[in-house]
């Protein structure tokens, strides 16, 4: 699961950011393990690369 919401946010289809309103948030209890996968792999919180 954790790999696959790591890919929608990664393609603009979920994201890690509570304040971005404009992308459906990833589940709460998957919130954190996505958030930590995408800064390892260099990315922001809505899937763009830092």
């Amino acid at each position: 699961m954790i790999d696959m919401y790591f890919n929608l946010v990664i393609n603009g289809k979920r994201t890690c950011d509570e304040k971005n309103k404009e992308v459906i948030l990833v589940p709460k209890k998957l919130l954190k393990t996505v958030s930590e996968k995408l800064t390892e792999e260099g990315y922001d919180l809505n899937g763009k690369l830092k």
